[in-house]
């Protein structure tokens, strides 16, 4: 990017009603500032104050979404994204004891902008199908959260006047389970049903009558035995139902994100590539591709992925003492994909299980050795992401053997002793 030879700079500090806009010049003087309202009209003139203001080299702002981000890139504008902690380090650089304020905010931003732009990135937004892919796994994972929590909810429901229930269903995410306490809802439902009602059900579910059903069919009239009270039966009952109905909707609306989402994925010039990691499978495959995106100059190296899903620690060192910790300025749910995607590779590919397996050998704890091995693997997504190239097991497994990797040798070890890796 060619910077002007007076250059200004901006920076934004949004909010939900109104934005607060900086302007400074070469020298860090503040030339301008504007509060924004946070609408159609305000976003156009944000575009013109910037326009009129003179040759503004980039504007600094907490997001890489927002509406005010797509007026900016539509206007031809530079943006740069800036993570809140460093704006936080700008304004303390700025002032022994910084105002927290949302003019002074927006002063930090440009002013360290101006100061530090050689060390950021101009934001470039993937292409629509991407953002879309991106917004559509965020959001399910976020309705599988409040699935597991409804029914976390609906299980200690049932603990209070229903422990019957809790036997027969092991996991009530499912429609069967749901439907049961729809259709029985009290344990005096349950008792009072009979056979071909409950047969019936089991059918409209495709449940076949095998011994285990046969036998919860049978000591259903044990429900009268656990101690009852009205009143709780009939308020737990109506919160039992209540949140059953609520996880019906939710599967649901699950079923109708994971078909978008599969239909998207299947689709994209990438999916290729992330289908081809061990373990990925149809639900981490697209988050794995949506976390790391597709503009291939956006990270200097694999390293970088790697401090951004947290799968490495931080190095901390003064004078003589030292030492590394955890890593928790990263992005949360970057960190939990690759952690779920190092554990499903650990049945799909020989390498990752041993590198558990010797991780775990030499006293790591289950999601350290997790972790590393998610570092490991970031290692080889950036380099195939980079290259164009899908996994090949075989491949690396030759790679391993031709630099002589102790990998080998644990994975020869783990054969011979009847312990396949």
């Amino acid at each position: 990017m060619v910077i002007p030879s007076h250059p200004l700079w901006a920076g934004i500090d949004w909010g939900d009603k109104a934005h607060a806009l900086s302007i400074v010049n070469a020298q860090g003087h503040v030339v301008a500032r504007h509060r924004i309202e946070h609408s159609a009209e305000g976003l156009d003139r944000l575009v013109a104050i910037l326009a009129d203001a003179g040759p503004v080299a980039g504007v600094a702002i907490e997001r890489n979404e927002h509406l005010a981000i797509d007026k900016l890139l539509e206007a031809a504008h530079t943006v740069y994204p800036v993570n809140p902690k460093v704006s936080k380090a700008w304004r303390d650089c700025l002032a022994v004891d910084p105002a927290k304020a949302d003019p002074s905010d927006a002063d930090a931003l440009a002013n360290g902008l101006r100061l530090f732009h050689d060390t950021l990135r101009p934001w470039r937004p993937d292409d629509p199908t991407t953002r879309e892919l991106r917004l559509l796994a965020r959001a399910e994972c976020g309705f599988i959260a409040d699935r597991t929590a409804l029914a976390n909810r609906l299980k200690d429901c049932l603990k209070q006047y229903y422990p019957q229930a809790l036997g027969w269903f092991s996991d009530f995410t499912t429609l069967t389970a749901t439907d049961f306490i729809i259709a029985f809802p009290t344990p005096e439902a349950l008792r009072r049903a009979t056979d071909a009602k409950l047969i019936k059900f089991l059918a409209a579910h495709h449940i076949g009558l095998g011994p285990c059903w046969k036998q919860r069919l049978a000591s259903r009239a044990s429900a009268a035995r656990w101690p009852s009270d009205e009143a709780t039966v009939a308020a737990r009952s109506v919160q039992a139902v209540a949140l059953a109905k609520q996880l019906r909707t939710l599967a649901h609306i699950l079923r109708d994100y994971r078909q978008r989402i599969e239909a998207l994925y299947a689709d994209h010039e990438d999916a290729v590539l992330f289908s081809s990691l061990p373990g990925a499978g149809p639900k981490l495959a697209p988050r794995l591709l949506t976390h790391v995106g597709t503009d291939r100059s956006r990270y200097d190296g694999a390293g970088a992925l790697q401090a951004l899903s947290g799968s490495v620690p931080i190095t901390k060192a003064s004078g003589g003492s030292g030492g590394a910790r955890f890593r928790w300025a990263c992005q949360k749910d970057f960190r939990n994909t690759m952690f779920l995607f190092a554990f499903t590779s650990l049945r799909s590919s020989l390498w990752a299980r041993a590198f558990y397996d010797r991780a775990r050998a030499r006293g790591k704890t289950h999601a350290q050795a997790l972790r590393m091995l998610g570092a490991k693997w970031l290692k080889i997504i950036y380099r195939m992401w980079v290259d164009r190239r899908p996994y090949d097991e075989r491949l690396y497994l030759a790679s391993l053997i031709r630099h002589r990797s102790p990998l080998i040798a644990w994975m020869q070890e783990a054969q011979n002793t009847g312990n396949k890796p």
